[in-house]
Parts: structure tokens; C-alpha cells; sequence
């Protein structure tokens, strides 16, 4: 299936050449042999929830003509646009000498900002003052998070994990759209802004998308005569897998220190960290971010 015109990509100042890729739909995760995560003392296959969807694995540069339909020279809109930018090299060295790079866990993360808490204080104050600059709105910090290396998703639902949980108890669930807000609707979902994610990891990692709004997959839905009373925002990704599994999905490289603004609420995604070793840490925002 043909890539259509919706989400658009912007990046400034970057070697672009490279980072990104395209494929020909998804899978269901048990149609995949999975990979081997890389653990400390072991390696071990990834667990998903039931009805979790992946990219399928080939992947390819994209022609002219889909780099045209992807790409924009202006930020539009928070709902529809995709950032792709760098730290200030200020606040790189900053996070280069807090020594997260060098962290094999979670625990490990945390226990470099508690031993060097004069240098977090400095780095949050340029860190919130250089994310202010990008919205007009007040800025919700998300989360410092860690992820397993070498998966093909990394997106899990917390609540359902048990205390003291280990890896084997992790459900990944795939391809999803996010629901920042309770009372958020397929009508809404272009309401609640977007969300800024930095890499603080030693390697890269990926962003994946469908460059489709969610109003244009509900009204792709209703062009197969899905009827409206059967889709809601907790089933449209189901059903846009299922009408659509053949649309390709759009797979960023975010290196080190790079981060990516976008419409987490309003489009499908997902992280991975395929091809990577060691430790992924991402720091996260919600807004109204714009360039």
C-alpha cells in the first residue's frame, strides 16, 4: 500500500541521509520469531499482550517520492507534525558527565543522579529552561525511563505489573496510539499536544509511526464501511491493523542526545531498541511543543 500525505517530518541541522527507513505493514507478534534480549546474565525472548502488532522486519531507504509525501519545511501543527532535533551541546556535556552512558540498569540510572545532585540541579535548569523555549504552555515532565536493549517494542502497561516485578513478567504491547487524557475520543485526540523524548542512552535508538492521523484512520475505516458506533478510541488501531495491515510504517533513528517531538495521542507508534547493547534512557515531556 502506497504511503499517503498526513503526519509530516522536520529536521533541522542533522544528517538525515540515514535515519529514516520504511517497510510494508505489521505483523502480529506471534507470526515473528522473537528476538534475544541481552539481559546481564542471560538472554531471554520478549513477552506481548494478545493483540500486540509490530513493523515487519524489512526495511528500506525511502524513494524520492515518499520523502516528498513525509517531509515539511515549516512545523504545522503540534497534532500533526513530527520534530527531529539535538541538544545544545551545553546540556550534552552536562548529561555526559552524570556517566548514564555507562549504566547496565535501572537501579544504576538513579543512583548516578543521587550521587551527583548538584550537577542534576544544573543540568533540570537548563534542561526545562531549553524545553520552555519550545512551548508557550506550561510543560508536564513525563518520566525518566529505562528500556531492555534489542527489542522490537518497549511500550508496556505498568499497572498490570506485579511488585518486584523481572523481565519475564514485562507484556509488550506493540504498535498503539497514547491516551494522555481519560475522556480523550477518536475527536479529540488532536487536543492534548505532543510529547518531547530524549535519548540519554550510549547508542540509538527508533521511533516508529504511521504517518496517519487518527481522524484519517477513522475515516479509512469508514470507507470499508466499518460503522461509526464500532470504532472508539481504544479500538483503532486493532481495527486499523486489521483493514490495513499492508500501510507501511515509518521507522526513525534517534541517536544519542538527539530527541523527537510528536503527536504521541494523535497517530500510531512505538520505541525500539533493535540493534542496540546497552541500556536504552529516554527523558520525557508532555506539551504543546513547537519549533
Amino acid at each position: 500500500m502506497k504511503l499517503k500525505s498526513g503526519i509530516k517530518l522536520l529536521h533541522h541541522s542533522i544528517d538525515f541521509s540515514d535515519a529514516i527507513e520504511i517497510n510494508l505493514g505489521i505483523i502480529h507478534h506471534k507470526d515473528l520469531i522473537s528476538l534475544k534480549v541481552p539481559l546481564i546474565d542471560e538472554e531471554i525472548e520478549c513477552h506481548y499482550e494478545d493483540d500486540a502488532y509490530l513493523p515487519k522486519r524489512e526495511w528500506r531507504c525511502l524513494s524520492n517520492e515518499e520523502n516528498k509525501i513525509i517531509s515539511t519545511e515549516a512545523f504545522n501543527k503540534d497534532y500533526n507534525t513530527i520534530y527531529l532535533g539535538i541538544l545544545p551541546l551545553r546540556l550534552q556535556n552536562l548529561f555526559k558527565e552524570l556517566n548514564l552512558i555507562n549504566c547496565k540498569t535501572e537501579k544504576e540510572v538513579f543512583e548516578q543522579f543521587i550521587i551527583n545532585k548538584n550537577k542534576v540541579q544544573e543540568t533540570n535548569s537548563l534542561l526545562n529552561e531549553f524545553v520552555g523555549t519550545m512551548s508557550n504552555t506550561p510543560v508536564e515532565f513525563l518520566s525518566i525511563a529505562t528500556n531492555f536493549a534489542n527489542c522490537e517494542s518497549v511500550s508496556v502497561d505498568k499497572r498490570k505489573l506485579p511488585e518486584n516485578h523481572t523481565f519475564s513478567d514485562l507484556k509488550f504491547i506493540g504498535l498503539h496510539k497514547d491516551s494522555s487524557n481519560i475522556e480523550m475520543t477518536i475527536y479529540t485526540s488532536n487536543k492534548f499536544g505532543n510529547r518531547l523524548t530524549i535519548n540519554l542512552g550510549a547508542d540509538h535508538r527508533y521511533f516508529l509511526f504511521v504517518n496517519l492521523t487518527i481522524l484519517q484512520i477513522y475515516n479509512m475505516l469508514r470507507q470499508k464501511n466499518v460503522g461509526k458506533e464500532n470504532i472508539n478510541n481504544k479500538n483503532i488501531c486493532k481495527l486499523f491493523f486489521e483493514y490495513f495491515p499492508d500501510y507501511p510504517i515509518l521507522k526513525i533513528k534517534q541517536k544519542p542526545y538527539e530527541f523527537y517531538i510528536a503527536p504521541t495521542d494523535n497517530c500510531i507508534h512505538d520505541g525500539a531498541t533493535i540493534q542496540k547493547q546497552s541500556l536504552d534512557i529516554v527523558l520525557t515531556y508532555l506539551g504543546h511543543f513547537k519549533i
